[in-house]
């Protein structure tokens, strides 16, 4: 039951992480509207549909770094919870969350980056 869960908290991490990459590309390109649930967070990037496209695909570099890595270190834990054991397996799905986390504040940051790098003066 133990592995099981392991594996089944590996796949949704690394599912999760491509499926964020995806989305935020996919905003990018213009092939997704602006809600309030889905998008990099801020305001600022919200003001217009203009905005919320450059600035997603400002960031959409950093998402997909962050995302691929990862989803490689998610995929690794999957490994782990079948031939290691609950130690590595928690090693690398921290390690992957730790990356996911980071790599977004960092695609937010570049994003709310570009608005200001835009900017006429």
């Amino acid at each position: 039951m133990e592995v099981a869960l392991m594996a089944v908290g590996s796949v949704l991490l690394a599912l999760g992480a491509i499926a964020i990459a995806i989305v935020v590309h996919a905003i990018g390109l213009g092939r997704v509207v602006s809600t309030g649930v889905l998008g990099l967070p801020g305001k600022r990037l919200r003001a217009d549909a203009f905005t919320y496209r450059s600035a997603h695909r400002a960031a959409t570099p950093l998402t997909w770094l962050a995302g691929s890595v990862a989803a490689v270190a998610a995929i690794g834990a999957l490994v782990a919870a079948f031939a290691a054991g609950v130690e590595e397996w928690a090693v690398l799905a921290v390690l992957a969350a730790i990356v996911l986390v980071v790599g977004l504040v960092l695609a937010t940051w570049r994003a709310h980056a570009s608005l200001a790098a835009d900017r006429p003066d």
